[in-house]
This record gives structure tokens, sequence and C-alpha cells, in this order.
């Protein structure tokens, strides 16, 4: 299933605009309502491997194994949304819904 992805974690070196140059990202169940990014890459440790990838999109495929999300279909996203943002425990998915 490919989900709409937009990401505000802009140290990321697969991020350009808000969108990934990934085919699709993995997401991990990081705590007790968190689930991370597992993708996420720091531009300064990777330096400019964005420029190495595919162009950006909006449309990405997500592996997820937070089984405790409403949208985790076999390990599959089936939200048709999903948002990454900037948190304290690495690039948080806040679309996550509890089941």
């Amino acid at each position: 299933m490919i989900c709409y992805l937009d990401c505000s974690q802009n140290d990321c070196c697969h991020n350009k605009g808000g969108s990934c140059c990934l085919g699709g990202v993995k997401v991990h169940h990081a705590g007790q309502s968190d689930a991370v990014c597992r993708s996420y890459r720091n531009n300064e440790a990777y330096a400019n491997a964005a420029t190495d990838n595919a162009p950006p999109s909006a449309e990405t495929a997500v592996r997820c194994d937070d089984t405790g999300c409403r949208h985790n279909a076999a390990y599959r996203c089936r939200a048709p949304h999903v948002h990454i943002e900037e948190s304290g425990c690495g690039p948080r998915c806040v679309s996550r819904i509890e089941k």
C-alpha cells in the first residue's frame, strides 16, 4: 500500500522539501504510544545522501511493526496520510492511532 507521506525531520538525509527520497520507509514501535521512522539518517553523518537517491516523492510505502496502531495491517501502513515530525525520541509518526 502506498501512503501520502510528509516529513518535517529536516535533518534527515532522505528529506527534500518535506518529501522522502526513499521508495519506502520503516516505522518502528518505540514505546507505549510512540512510533519512530527507522529509515531516518542524520544528514551530518551521511553527508548529502539524498542527492544520490531517487527524486523525492510524497507517495511512499510504509512498513511498520507497531501492531498497536489502528493503521497497521500485516506490517504495512494503510493510513492514507502519514506525517513524520521531529521529536526527542527521533522522527515520530504522528499519524499513529491506538487500536
